[in-house]
Parts: C-alpha cells; sequence; structure tokens
C-alpha cells in the first residue's frame, strides 16, 4: 500500500520563519486543519490548527510574542507519496507527503484514517445485511452500465442475459417495454410493468446511478412478486370479456328502448323537422344535429337510424364528452394486443366494429380531441379504421351520425375543431328548437311522459288543467329532459315542481294513494285551501286577492275565515 493510498488531509505550507501573528491570519483564511512549516526544501514539522487557537484563547494579543514553537509542532515524519513504507502506520506519527520537487501534498491523520478504517470494517458487515434484506425482499435484482450492458444478475433465469445490452433484449422481445432502457433515455427512476415473450407480466423498478458529474454508471433494477398481479391480470382478462358481453347486452336494450319510443309533436316546426328526417334516413350522408342540451338530439338520430335500411343493425350511442380522453380512442376503434400496458390478450374490438353495418351517433363531437378528428374523418372518408397499436386498416360499414350544443363554427376559428371535418359533418344539420319555442308540444310531451311512467310504477297519477297551465308558462331551460323527469318525480309523488321549486303544485289527490278516497268536497277544500295560501303569499291585501281570483273581496274573507287563514 502506498503513503498516498491512506486518507489525506489538506495542509497549507507556510515558509519558515514565520511570526505567530501570522500564522494566526492563515489560519483565519483557511480551513485546513494543518499547516506545515518548511525552510527550502527542508520540512521544519507542522502545526494544528488547534494548537494555534488554544495559544491565542490563552494569552491574547501577549500570543503574539515569540511562542515556544517546539511545544506547539507536532511530531511528524516526511515520506515521499509514491513510496510504499510499512513502517509510517507502524509510527503512529504525523506523517508529512511529499511530491515532485519536495512540494507538500497534506498529512496523513491517524485519528481519522483509525476511524475511517472502522467504519469500513463496521460497514462491511452492514452491507452483507442490507444486501441479505436486499435480496430476501426483492426477487430479482437486475444491474446494467451506462450503455445499458447487463453486468450483474440474482435470478437464474436471468444468467442468459448477461453481458447482453437491454436495447436488443427489447428488440428481440426478450422483455418489454425495458424499464431499464428507459431510465437510461430519460436520466430518472421509471416503475412500470414490463413483459416477457412467455406472457408474464412482472412489476419492474429501475434506479440510475449517477457520478459526481450527473452521469448514469449503472442502472439497479428489481423486480416485486407477481404472483398476485398475474392472478389480477387474469381476472381482469374475465372480467374484461364479461364487460364485453354486457356491452353486447346495453347496445341491444337501448336499441330495444329507442325502438319503443314514440317520437312525439304537435308543433308545425317539429312537423317539418320530421319530413326532414325522413328524407335524410334514406341515404347514407352525413347528418349533424344541433340543439340545447336536453331538446331530444339523439331522439332525432334514432329515428334516422330506424327509419332507414340499417334498422335491423345496432344503433350505438356515444357521448364524446363523457369519456376520458385517454381511453376515447381505444374505445372507439378497439386496439391489437400488447398495444399498451394492460392491453388484454387477443385486444378488443371497438365501437366502429361493433356497429357493423348499422349506426353510431356521436353526441357531444365538439368535446372530441384534435387527434381523434384526424382519425374520425379517415373513418368517414375511406370507411376504413385502424385499430390502437395496429398496422393494418380495416373497412367498416357504418353510418355516422353527430350532435352538439356548441357552436362548431367558432371552434373552426379558434381552431379547437377541425375544420375539414366540420365540413365533412356538416352537409346537412338539423337544428332542434328548443322546448320553450314549440309549446304545442308540452302537453303532447307531458301525458306520454305521465302515461310511461304510471306503467311503470303502476301508479294512476293525473295532470290537472291548472298544472298544464304552470308548464306552458315555464320556461323548460333543461328542455324535453328536463320535462321527462319532472313527470316520472309527479308520477312517483305526487308533486309538480317547476324551477327551483318556487312553483310548487301537490295533486296527490289525483294519483294513486293507499287508503281510502277522499270525497269530492274534501278534494275542493284542499285545492281551495292550496290556492288561497298561494294568493297570499304573493299579494298583500285581500282586495288584490280577490281581483286576481275573480271573486268578491267578501268572498276571499269568508274562505279564510273558513280555513283559519
Amino acid at each position: 500500500m502506498k503513503a498516498e493510498d491512506y486518507f489525506i488531509r489538506e495542509a497549507v505550507c507556510l515558509e519558515w520563519p514565520i511570526t505567530f501573528e501570522q500564522l494566526v491570519q492563515e489560519a483565519v483564511r483557511s480551513v485546513c486543519k494543518w499547516f506545515v512549516l518548511r525552510q527550502g526544501s527542508d520540512i521544519r514539522g507542522c502545526i494544528r490548527r488547534d494548537a494555534i487557537a488554544d495559544r491565542f484563547a490563552r494569552y491574547g494579543l501577549a500570543s503574539f510574542g515569540q511562542p515556544d514553537w517546539e511545544n506547539m509542532m507536532t511530531e511528524a515524519i516526511v515520506v515521499n507519496g509514491a513510496a510504499e513504507d510499512k513502517s509510517i502506520y507502524q509510527a503512529n506519527k504525523v506523517v508529512i507527503l511529499t511530491g515532485e520537487q519536495h512540494a507538500v501534498k497534506g498529512v496523513i491523520d491517524w485519528e481519522i484514517d483509525d476511524a475511517i478504517h472502522g467504519l469500513v470494517a463496521q460497514d462491511s458487515w452492514l452491507i452483507k445485511e442490507l444486501q441479505t434484506v436486499f435480496y430476501e425482499f426483492y426477487n430479482n435484482v437486475f444491474v446494467t452500465d451506462e450503455k445499458g450492458t447487463v453486468i450483474r444478475v440474482t435470478a437464474a433465469d436471468d444468467q442468459q442475459h448477461l453481458g447482453k445490452n437491454v436495447f436488443d433484449l427489447e428488440r428481440d422481445r426478450a422483455f418489454y417495454p425495458s424499464v431499464t432502457a428507459k431510465v437510461l433515455k430519460s436520466g430518472k427512476r421509471e416503475k412500470s410493468l414490463q413483459y416477457t415473450q412467455t406472457g408474464d407480466v412482472f412489476m419492474i423498478e429501475s434506479i440510475p446511478i449517477k457520478n459526481n458529474d450527473g452521469e448514469i454508471v449503472r442502472v439497479v433494477s428489481v423486480t416485486k412478486d407477481t404472483s398476485e398481479i398475474n392472478q389480477l391480470t387474469t381476472q381482469l382478462d374475465e372480467l374484461r370479456n364479461l364487460l364485453d358481453n354486457y356491452q353486447r347486452e346495453v347496445v341491444r336494450f337501448q336499441q330495444e328502448k329507442l325502438e319503443s319510443k314514440p317520437f312525439v309533436y304537435k308543433s308545425k316546426q317539429m312537423q317539418n323537422l320530421y319530413e326532414l328526417v325522413k328524407s335524410v334516413a334514406s341515404v347514407d350522408t352525413s347528418v349533424l344535429i344541433l340543439g340545447e342540451t336536453g331538446v331530444g338530439k339523439q331522439m332525432v338520430a334514432n329515428q334516422i337510424h330506424m327509419l332507414s335500411n340499417r334498422r335491423d343493425h345496432p344503433f350505438i350511442t356515444v357521448n364524446c364528452g363523457a369519456i376520458p380522453e385517454n381511453l376515447l380512442e381505444s374505445e372507439l376503434f378497439g386496439y391489437e394486443e400488447g398495444a399498451f400496458s394492460g392491453a388484454r390478450k387477443g385486444g378488443k374490438l371497438g365501437i366502429f366494429e361493433m356497429a357493423d353495418k348499422g349506426t353510431v351517433f356521436l353526441d357531444e363531437i365538439g368535446e372530441m380531441p384534435l387527434h381523434l378528428q384526424v382519425k374520425l374523418l379517415r373513418v368517414l372518408q375511406e370507411r376504413t379504421i385502424m385499430k390502437v397499436g395496429g398496422t393494418k386498416e380495416k373497412k367498416v360499414d357504418v353510418r355516422i351520425l353527430t350532435a352538439t350544443n356548441q357552436n362548431l363554427e367558432e371552434m373552426v376559428q379558434k381552431q379547437t375543431f377541425r375544420q375539414d371535418l366540420y365540413y365533412r359533418i356538416n352537409i346537412i344539420p338539423i337544428q332542434i328548437p328548443p322546448l320553450r319555442e314549440r309549446k304545442e308540444d308540452i302537453h303532447a310531451l307531458a301525458f306520454t311522459f305521465l302515461h310511461q311512467y304510471n306503467q311503470k310504477y303502476r301508479k294512476n297519477a293525473e295532470i290537472s288543467e291548472t298544472q298544464l297551465d304552470q308548464l306552458l308558462k315555464y320556461s323548460w331551460p333543461g328542455n324535453v329532459r328536463e320535462l321527462e323527469n319532472k313527470m316520472e318525480r309527479y308520477a312517483v309523488t305526487g308533486q309538480l315542481i317547476l324551477g327551483n321549486g318556487g312553483n310548487q303544485t301537490d295533486e296527490r289527490a289525483f294519483s294513486d294513494q293507499e287508503g281510502p278516497l277522499p270525497s269530492l268536497l274534501e278534494h275542493l277544500d284542499e285545492v281551495e285551501l292550496r290556492i288561497l295560501r298561494q294568493a297570499m303569499a304573493r299579494y298583500k291585501t285581500t282586495r288584490e286577492i280577490a281581483a286576481h281570483l275573480g271573486v268578491n273581496q267578501s268572498t276571499i274573507v269568508r274562505k279564510m275565515r273558513k280555513h283559519n287563514l
């Protein structure tokens, strides 16, 4: 062992002779522990910083006088750094190392060197213990160099990879995607599922080891036990198959439900719209259905499908705004086996394939991401699709209807919707007017919905003329969907609440309630009381109440006394 292989402390070399004041000044400037005094090529000795501090603390400014240099200096020997001298350790003295031309390289301080060796000896046991714990906790340790060459493995199955490069192993599909390769590209810790040629899946965490310059010198990858993951993957595949079956059943149920749902209207606007629907149903041209939320865009799309020659094939509705962006592509186009982490064996059919020879209705088309708009445009123009992770295009025979409540022209100007796709889907636009602009339809729709929910819940609710008038006066911001919801609630509870609850009538007397049926007079008294309460809430005087209800003031007073109002 060479002298320079020991732990060397940096030292300040000062020319002799020197005053104590100069020594103190050097000690203030430097953080070194040792100060070596030399005269020409001769080393006079070395002084510890502690000795300087002790003298200054003891004597103060008086210490600047002539000190006892011999007592301040530490006994030391001078050794050339490149020399192999076993005696230097045995001497147990401070060693001043010199180099070429007697230049001082530093000082070996046995106090710190002994401590280092003790720690190393202690850490060797700690390292062995940590290795044991590490290898017990992880099933597999996989180490590569900075170029991705495998230099160490612990699993028997990985011995065949020693000396090979992870980029080559990934290319040959020995395992993929290589998490180690990801780390070498990103320079950061990565964690991901990794697949093998045999179809096994492993959870891999790869950690970069870097030098002082921040360069990767090793990548250590560890594998967690994945028997549970493999079991869950199998169960997930089974659930996905079951989900596909359910999805087909939902499509079939949706078809039956829409077939049984009548297209109800009385207004001239909707009569003209229905004539347009019949015209476009017979041809496979693109139709864009426009209108506010709840006006019945899906109902119009369904009518187009039911009146077309595709009526015996699937009609599938997709709300582009309800499906997360990262899932929408695989839902529409499907994916090939191994297309991404977690992709199931055999891949997955997309909606365009499931709707073969039928119709796909893309609601909220304005919510579709731009990169999917490109793929949709190709479906419309070429009648072909390409699955996620696929390399071959496939022909599809499907009609695509679209709808939105947004202004697509403005979106085109803002470049949030593709202009070429807009022109392609907007060949025949159908604008559905809001319910407030076709009040003739309100009563017909209300009776239809009430009849449906009476049958569904086995009720016998009826609606009064007063309530019908209230329906006409209401603005219906939620359009037909809101009207349907109100009628369902009314059929169940007997309460008709419009808006935020400010306009409420209770017609449970007209619904099928348990217990004996009240007499007609009891019904009339109940209605009379309710009307009086509403009038009192609106008007301040009995004269105003009488004027608005069309009776004499004396009648109002008498009725109020009757009901203790």
